[in-house]
């Protein structure tokens, strides 16, 4: 009979996650901060490649060169990303990689004046690395069960690989239209990107106030 009870709770079906708001589903919530991230990284690679050499005059080797030293910026921070969620947990991490990402990308458009402008570069870059990372995080934490997860994380492969596909379009559109402003002129694929992820830091917050409800309720 104690066999036959550890099968049954082996069996017994994982709760869903609660959603974050009324009618708001977390993998919902979870797919949307994926596109702005993935929108980010379109942005600090193609649009970069438009904005660097017209407003920084930059030429081929110097961007080369940030693009390297943003890409070792992306690893160095997902390398570091273990520590960030030991000590502050993976809803924190994540938060703070938008708030990171959201900072460095409205900065760089803004800031145009060296090392400044490079170091903000680096900063939308190292955030973008642990909101990614964490966001996959999360997802794998608020899928019941083995097949949820994996699909969930499908669909948010699915997402990164649609935000491929028309944010190139957005971003140059974006980036034409802002080409003749008197201020930050080129800056606003990069200001509505960064205005995004701001909007986007109270997602993983609100997944843990309401995944404390649940549990609270649940006890």
């Amino acid at each position: 009979e104690p066999a036959l009870k550890v099968e049954q709770k082996q069996v017994a079906p994982a709760k869903p996650a609660p959603g974050i708001l009324p009618g708001v589903s977390a993998q919902f919530a979870l797919r949307s901060i994926a596109l702005v991230v993935g929108w980010s990284l379109t942005l600090s690679v193609y649009c970069y490649g438009l904005f660097a050499p017209k407003f920084l005059g930059y030429d081929q080797p110097q961007l080369s060169a940030t693009f390297s030293a943003g890409a070792l910026t992306t690893i160095a921070a997902q390398v570091l990303f273990p520590t960030l969620v030991r000590r502050i947990g993976p809803h924190l991490t994540s938060a703070f990689g938008l708030l990171t990402l959201s900072l460095g990308m409205a900065s760089q458009s803004i800031v145009r004046a060296q090392p400044l402008h490079s170091l903000f570069y680096l900063i939308n870059r190292a955030g973008a690395g642990i909101s990614d990372t964490s966001t996959a995080t999360l997802v794998a934490r608020t899928s019941p069960t083995a097949d949820a997860r994996a699909k969930n994380l499908a669909l948010i492969q699915s997402t990164r690989a649609a935000a491929r596909i028309f944010t190139p379009v957005v971003s140059g559109s974006l980036f034409a239209a802002s080409c003749g402003f008197r201020r930050f002129p080129g800056g606003l694929p990069f200001l509505t990107n960064a205005a995004c992820a701001m909007l986007a830091v109270p997602i993983p917050l609100l997944l843990r106030r309401a995944e404390r409800r649940a549990d609270a309720k649940a006890k």
